[in-house]
């Protein structure tokens, strides 16, 4: 994972740490942790937080260098597809003569 890691150095990717997913910039990898920034969003403030976070490599349980997904969440994901299938069958294609 540390070699993994170590070719995405000031690239973004996803992160899953234990459950949770970090859309995250690798700042660093030393010997068993990795260094990166991520931003959350408050909606109550309307505010973006730039972290810095620290963690063991032991920690990681994906890296997903996909960048458009609609959201991580299953739920929200499961929804968005149903949503295209429902868009895509209402597609109304005339007979060929």
């Amino acid at each position: 994972m540390k070699s993994i890691l170590q070719t995405y150095l000031e690239q973004e990717i996803w992160i899953l740490i234990r459950d949770k997913w970090y859309f995250a910039t690798v700042i660093g990898v030393w010997d068993d942790l990795l260094w990166f920034k991520h931003r959350t969003y408050n909606k109550e403030t309307e505010e973006d937080t730039l972290w810095e976070m620290i963690v063991k490599i032991s920690e990681i349980i994906a890296v997903d260098k996909v960048k458009s997904v609609v959201s991580r969440k299953p739920d929200v994901f499961m929804s968005r597809l149903q949503e295209t299938d429902k868009s895509a069958g209402n597609f109304h294609q005339e007979p060929e003569n």
